[in-house]
């Protein structure tokens, strides 16, 4: 009875130590992903004349609901047609409120 009991404690034992092993990071830590596009500073309050001069003409040009202008500028180097790498610029009276892209 002992040695089932023994045994019983070692199994739970190195199932333990098992677990802690194979969770334990190895991998080098990672750094969070941004949410911001790297236009983000540069941009932000900028006029249409200054977005233009930096990105060039958009691909689209639409309405929000806000009542907000949206440019859509997408990549011309796409094989398969999806969001990806999209680049949206949100203007409010003229000037860049939001930038953001798909990743």
């Amino acid at each position: 009875m002992r040695k089932a009991g023994r045994l019983g404690v070692l199994i739970l034992v190195l199932s333990c130590a098992a677990g802690l092993i194979g969770c334990s990071s190895t991998r080098g830590v990672s750094k969070p992903k941004q949410d911001s596009s790297p236009f983000d500073n540069a941009l932000i309050s900028a006029e249409q004349d200054q977005v233009r001069k930096k990105l060039g003409e958009p691909n689209v040009v639409c309405r929000t609901v806000n009542d907000h202008i949206l440019w859509i500028y997408r990549p011309s180097w796409k094989i398969l047609p999806n969001d990806k790498g999209t680049l949206y610029v949100e203007f409010e009276n003229g000037k860049v409120i939001k930038i953001f892209e798909k990743k």
